[in-house]
C-alpha cells in the first residue's frame, strides 16, 4: 500500500515538474517572438542615409574621409553586420574613431578596434563604453583594405 502511495506521489510531482517546464518555456518562447524590438538592439543601428565618413586617431589626427558612394556602401555593410555582444565589457577606448555625417546637423561618433587579419574588430558608441559590437573576421579584413593597417 506505500509503495502504491509513493508510487502515485512521484508520478504526480514528475507531471507537476513536466508541465511546469512545459508551461514557462511556451511563455518565454511568445515573450521572444512578440518583441519585435529585441532583435534591432542586437545590432548597431547606424542610418544608412549618411553622406560621409571619417576616420582618425584622437584630436582629428591621421583623418581619411571617404564619401564615394563605393566606400559609403561597404561601410553600410560593415555597420550592418555589427552584432551587439552580451554582457558588459570594461576595456580601453579604441584608438580609432569614426565619425558618421549625415548632413550638417546630424552625426554620429563611434570608436572602433580593428582586429588582426582574419580576427573581429569591435565598435562601442561614445555614450554606452560598457556594450561591444562586433563583426565577423571576414568583415576585419573588408576595414583593414578599406582604412589601411595606419589604425591598426
Amino acid at each position: 500500500m506505500k509503495r502504491i502511495f509513493f508510487l502515485a506521489l512521484f508520478l504526480a510531482f514528475l507531471s507537476l515538474f513536466a508541465f511546469g517546464c512545459q508551461s514557462k518555456e511556451a511563455s518565454t518562447e511568445s515573450t521572444v517572438k512578440s518583441s519585435p524590438t529585441s532583435e534591432s538592439n542586437k545590432s548597431l543601428s547606424i542610418d544608412n542615409n549618411f553622406t560621409r565618413i571619417t576616420v582618425s586617431k584622437p584630436k582629428g589626427f591621421n583623418k581619411i574621409t571617404f564619401e564615394d558612394q563605393e566606400s559609403l556602401k561597404t561601410f553600410a555593410d560593415i555597420f550592418s553586420r555589427a552584432v551587439k555582444e552580451p554582457g558588459k565589457v570594461d576595456m580601453d577606448i579604441p584608438e580609432v574613431y569614426i565619425e558618421v555625417v549625415y548632413d550638417k546637423d546630424k552625426q554620429q561618433s563611434l570608436y572602433l578596434r580593428i582586429g588582426e587579419k582574419g580576427q573581429r574588430s569591435t565598435f562601442m558608441k561614445p555614450d554606452d563604453t560598457s556594450t561591444i559590437y562586433t563583426v565577423p573576421n571576414k568583415i576585419t579584413d573588408k576595414l583593414i583594405k578599406l582604412v589601411g593597417s595606419q589604425y591598426k
